[in-house]
């Protein structure tokens, strides 16, 4: 086994026993949320679950740097550094749904390469290692064979930390081009939604590393388009991401393209 397939494994691993660990929490009480900014909401449940991934990381590897959402850390664009979400769709979470999930990557030269996504219930893992596909429950998955955007289902993530508009302005775009439009709550698992088949694409104006460091790995090794998320300043500042079917990639560029022009 190479190193990045056992540290796909690991986080794996973890992911599943943090997600539990999140599902324990709320049942008994930790998924009250407050807010920490307009529509951006935590939960004690939150924090607990990145402390856990933190002392297991630590565990395994110890001395390797971490991002989390939580609690911080200092990007490291050298690498390794784990970047982790504890709780992505806490919003949903939070009201007892259940479209969250624990995302954990791998960052290695500034370049995500490895990840794992888990969520409680249903029971699903999705993992992925460079060079080596991406899997559901330990099955291979693939990007949809959709050829006309029209016939697709592409889910549009929203971010208050740009203008409203930019998500108007992309929904706008997706629906005139005759696609069906979703939004579910969670960017980590619409990403991997994508990378599933499930839907045809993902596109979001603006996302930060901890909801998309493992997503992107799982999508592009299910043979994505993906977008050049993972590049520049991505890990401190976010950028916008796309994924989706292959032969949909111009028009998936052209929809994120058109969401960042004027009104």
């Amino acid at each position: 086994m190479t190193d990045l397939a056992r540290r796909r494994d690991s986080a794996a691993a973890i992911a599943v026993e943090a997600a539990a660990l999140a599902a324990h929490l709320r049942a008994e009480g930790g998924g009250v949320a407050s807010l920490k900014g307009a529509q951006d909401f935590v939960t004690e449940a939150d924090g607990a679950t990145e402390r856990f991934i933190r002392d297991r990381l630590a565990r395994d590897y110890p001395g390797e740097a971490v991002l989390g959402e939580e609690m911080g850390g200092a990007p490291d664009e050298a690498g390794p550094l784990w970047v982790l979400d504890p709780i992505d769709g806490t919003s949903n979470f939070a009201r007892g749904g259940d479209r969250w999930c624990v995302s954990i990557g791998l960052v290695m030269d500034g370049r995500a390469v490895a990840g794992a996504i888990a969520r409680h219930a249903p029971a699903e893992v999705f993992a992925a290692a460079e060079g080596q596909g991406a899997t559901l429950n330990g099955a291979p998955i693939r990007a949809a064979p959709t050829t006309d955007i029209g016939r697709g289902i592409i889910e549009a993530g929203w971010s208050l930390r740009l203008p409203i508009a930019r998500f108007h302005r992309l929904a706008q775009a997706i629906t005139a081009a005759g696609a069906g439009l979703r939004s579910g709550g969670s960017g980590a698992l619409g990403l991997a939604d994508a990378a599933a088949g499930r839907i045809d694409a993902y596109l979001e104006a603006h996302i930060n590393a901890w909801d998309a460091a493992a997503a992107v790995v799982i999508a592009r090794e299910a043979g994505c388009w993906t977008n050049r998320f993972d590049s520049g300043d991505w890990l401190a500042s976010g950028n916008p991401v796309g994924v989706g079917a292959p032969a949909l990639g111009p028009a998936l560029a052209a929809l994120l393209e058109a969401s960042a022009q004027p009104a």
